[in-house]
C-alpha cells in the first residue's frame, strides 16, 4: 500500500524477469502517442498495446485487457473532447458529494466542444481520480509495471498536494499563500493576503498547460491591480466564462481581476508568492528538467518577455549552456540536486517533469510545479537519445 492509499504493484513482476511488454494508454491521434509508439519501434521493441481513453472511459475497451507482467505507459487524456468529457461524467458523483460546482444531467450529455473553454477542472481531476483508483484496484496482483502508478499521477494534478509533498521532503518550492490555513477561496481572501506592492501566482489546482494561471500583481495605489494570464474573461450578461488562451493577456481593471479569480477559485486553485526569474538578455527564463529512474536528464530552457514561460504560449527556446554558465558549476550542481530530491519524492515514478525556477543572477532556485505528462520534448537529447528512448531503455535495464 502506497502512502496515497494506493495499491503499488510496480515492484512486482509475475514471471522474476523485466517486464518486456508495452501497453500505452492514450489518444491515438495526439503526437505523443506516436512519437513514443515510434521510440519503440526504434528500439527494437514491439508494439505496444495501445488502449484509447475513450474506449476504456466508454467501456468498449477494458483495463484487464492490460497483460500481466506488462509495462504500463499513461498518457495524457488531454487535447480530446470525448475523453474530457467522460473524464466529467466519471467524476459527477464525487464533485456533488462534496459541493464542487459541478456539470451532471443533461447538461452534460448535450455538451458540445467549445474549444478552449475552461470547464469544470475539479470534476475533471476527480474523475481522474475515480478513474485511475479503479484501474489500480483491477490490476492489482497482475505484476503490471506502472511507469506511473495511479498515487503520483493523481498527487501531481493537484498542485496543492504536490507542492506539500514537495516541501515535505526538504525540496524548496515558492511560499504558498493560503487563508485561515487554507487554500485561497476567491479575489477577497486573496487581497487580504496581499500587501501593497506584492505579487502572487494563482494557479487552477487541477490545471496543466498554463491552464487558468494568473500572475497577480497588486499596485501601490488604491485599487490599483493587474493580471498577467493565459485566461481570457468573456461575459456574457451575468454569465463569465474562461477560455484558453495562447496570447498572453494582461487585465488591468479591479473588477476584471476580482471576476477572473473568483471564476478560477469556484474550481480550487493554490496560490504562492512571485518569485522573481533569472533572464537571458531581455527574457525571463525558467528550466523544465525531466527526471527519468531519479535523475534529471533532458533539460529544456524556456524563455519570454512576460511571466508564463510555457512554449506554447509564444516562449522561445533558450541557451542552456549560457544558463549554466549564469549559475556557475556549483549552483547547477545544487540544482540537479534538488531534481534528485524531488524525484525521490515520487519514489515509484519512473518520469517526471520539473519546472525550475532559478533567481537572478542564479543565486538560488526553486521547483514550480512537477507534471506527470511533461517528457514531450521532441529534438532534446541526453547522451544522444530522446526522453522516450531514455525511459525505454531504462524499463530494459530494471
Amino acid at each position: 500500500m502506497s502512502r496515497d492509499g494506493l495499491i503499488d504493484d510496480s515492484t512486482e513482476d509475475a514471471t522474476g524477469e523485466p517486464p518486456r511488454r508495452w501497453a500505452l494508454i492514450g489518444n491515438p491521434e495526439n503526437r505523443r502517442v506516436a512519437s513514443f509508439q515510434q521510440a519503440l519501434a526504434d528500439c527494437g521493441e514491439p508494439p505496444p498495446l495501445l488502449l484509447p481513453w475513450v474506449d476504456l472511459l466508454s467501456g468498449r475497451r477494458s483495463i484487464e485487457e492490460v497483460p500481466p507482467g506488462a509495462v504500463l505507459r499513461i498518457d495524457s487524456p488531454g487535447e480530446n473532447f470525448a475523453a474530457e468529457q467522460r473524464l466529467l461524467a466519471a467524476g459527477t458523483g464525487a464533485a456533488e458529494a462534496e459541493d464542487s460546482p459541478t456539470l451532471a444531467g443533461r447538461a452534460l450529455a448535450e455538451l458540445v466542444e467549445d474549444r478552449g473553454l475552461i470547464l469544470h477542472p475539479r470534476q475533471w481531476f476527480l474523475g481522474l481520480r475515480e478513474t485511475l483508483t479503479e484501474w489500480n484496484r483491477r490490476l492489482a496482483g497482475r505484476g503490471v509495471y506502472w511507469t506511473a502508478p495511479a498515487a503520483g499521477i493523481l498527487c501531481m494534478f493537484d498542485k496543492i498536494a504536490c507542492q506539500r509533498r514537495l516541501a515535505a521532503a526538504g525540496v524548496p518550492v515558492p511560499p504558498a499563500v493560503v487563508f485561515n490555513g487554507e487554500p485561497i477561496g476567491g479575489f477577497d481572501e486573496l487581497a487580504e493576503r496581499m500587501a501593497p506592492g506584492d505579487r502572487v501566482f494563482v494557479k487552477l489546482a487541477h490545471g496543466s498547460s498554463a491552464s487558468g494561471v494568473v500572475a497577480v500583481r497588486r499596485g501601490r495605489g488604491a485599487g490599483e491591480w493587474s493580471a498577467i494570464t493565459s485566461a481570457e474573461l468573456v461575459r456574457e450578461g451575468e454569465e463569465i466564462r474562461l477560455y484558453n488562451s495562447l496570447r498572453v493577456r494582461r487585465y488591468c481593471d479591479r473588477e476584471d481581476v476580482r471576476d477572473l479569480i473568483d471564476a478560477l477559485a469556484r474550481h480550487r486553485v493554490h496560490a504562492e508568492r512571485w518569485l522573481p526569474k533569472a533572464s537571458l538578455g531581455s527574457r525571463a527564463f525558467d528550466l523544465r528538467v525531466v527526471a527519468i529512474a531519479g535523475e534529471p536528464r533532458h533539460t529544456v530552457v524556456r524563455t519570454a518577455r512576460s511571466p508564463l514561460t510555457n512554449l506554447h504560449l509564444g516562449g522561445r527556446r533558450g541557451d542552456l549552456a549560457a544558463v549554466r554558465r549564469l549559475c556557475g558549476p556549483e549552483q547547477w550542481t545544487a540544482i540537479e540536486a534538488t531534481v534528485r530530491r524531488a524525484a525521490a519524492a515520487f519514489p515509484d515514478t519512473l518520469t517526471i517533469g520539473f519546472d525550475v525556477l532559478i533567481a537572478p543572477g542564479g543565486r538560488s532556485h526553486a521547483v514550480l510545479e512537477a507534471n506527470a505528462f511533461g517528457d514531450l520534448l521532441p529534438g532534446v537529447l541526453h547522451d544522444g537519445q530522446d526522453a522516450y528512448a531514455t525511459q525505454i531503455a531504462a524499463v530494459a535495464g530494471r
